[in-house]
């Protein structure tokens, strides 16, 4: 029998719309996010499976089993989804108010400053607590941005950025180097740090750079409506009654806060601020409530959090337990974003010199991977 447009209207609606779409992908990313954290807490080079993780989280395990878990993995696993949160947010504000897709604290030299201003501390012989070292390496990474973002102007396409960025990063680190082979008892330990691990000894790291990070997430948080307004372009901002300038300095001293505290407590993570949110980027086209920052954003430090826990139990699921110790996991997060960007680079068409005959091409898919 047919059905009339009465009775079809009358029907509840199955498909998704696309505000409960965006959150059943907010729902997907928190649960991956924690099933990640589960296996992360089951890694480690002690003899402590599942089970005696399970008996220590409620009180059952013998001391020494409990002390791995307590100690070490638990503070591990937290620092990663700290570093990964505020990195994944701070490369998603960076790109949105650059209007560039390449923007993160690692194009913009965000973390090379902050080792150049934590190698100058070590190498005057400053012993400093870590909220100390927090304010040197925001200070040091705030200043690396702000010259970047000078020289390269902001929204003006992605190569200015990148070459700004990059020879910036190439001579902060290579005067870190140097204050390194010239101070190396001063500087002992920082080469390591450089590295990027999440590995804790204790939560007193992570419980001094989560108010930082807190802070830093809710200032972004309340700039978000500015920010979308930024995405329009700036006349159309300053139309809406946005102050373009002001708006811009403040979201970027935030980033570099952000990506302060990640530093100060895993040394430079590379590569999640430009990976995750290019991640979250196309869920925007699909989705309506991630077109808002105050979607993406946590989309993002989702995301964040993901790739730097991933990234960390794909390690330790590789290496051997006594080897994986030894690799930092900011080397995998570095591989993981150096594939990403030769694949970022292939998708991407050159706006640079939109219009100009002489477009920068390769000739094929296959020479530029070879």
């Amino acid at each position: 029998m047919a059905v009339t447009a009465t009775e079809s209207a009358a029907r509840p609606s199955t498909a998704p719309t696309p505000r409960s779409g965006a959150a059943a992908v907010t729902a997907g990313l928190v649960l991956l996010v924690a099933v990640l954290a589960v296996v992360d807490i089951t890694q480690g080079t002690a003899a402590v499976g599942p089970s005696e993780v399970w008996r220590a989280l409620t009180g059952q395990a013998d001391p020494d089993d409990a002390s791995v878990v307590i100690a070490s993995r638990l503070p591990r696993m937290t620092a990663g989804l700290l570093v990964g949160a505020v990195l994944g947010t701070a490369g998603a504000v960076l790109q949105a108010v650059s209007r560039n897709v390449l923007a993160s604290p690692d194009t913009l030299a965000v973390n090379a400053g902050s080792y150049l201003a934590l190698g100058l501390a070590g190498a005057t012989g400053l012993s400093l607590p870590m909220i100390a070292s927090s304010g040197v390496a925001f200070l040091g990474g705030l200043a690396a941005a702000a010259v970047v973002l000078g020289l390269s102007g902001l929204g003006t396409g992605t190569v200015r950025l990148v070459l700004a960025g990059t020879a910036l990063m190439l001579g902060l680190n290579s005067m870190t180097e140097g204050l390194l082979l010239l101070f190396p008892e001063q500087t002992e330990g920082l080469y390591q740090w450089n590295q990027g691990s999440i590995g804790q000894n204790g939560f007193d790291g992570v419980l001094q750079m989560l108010p930082v990070a807190l802070i830093g997430l809710a200032g972004l948080l309340l700039t978000a409506r500015r920010v979308d307004a930024l995405a329009l372009g700036d006349d159309a901002a300053r139309g809406l009654g946005v102050p373009v300038r002001a708006t811009r300095v403040t979201v970027v001293v935030l980033a570099a806060l952000l990506s302060a505290a990640a530093v100060t407590l895993a040394g430079p993570i590379g590569f999640v601020g430009l990976c995750a949110p290019a991640l979250v980027r196309p869920l925007a086209r699909r989705f309506r409530g991630y077109a808002r920052s105050r979607a993406a954003l946590p989309a993002a430090a989702l995301t964040g959090a993901a790739l730097v826990l991933g990234s960390d139990v794909l390690l330790r699921s590789l290496v051997a337990d006594d080897l994986s110790v030894a690799v930092p996991t900011g080397v995998v997060t570095s591989l993981v974003g150096a594939v990403f960007l030769v694949v970022m680079a292939i998708r991407m068409r050159d706006t640079a010199s939109a219009g100009a005959p002489d477009r920068l091409r390769t000739p094929s898919r296959t020479v530029f991977l070879v």
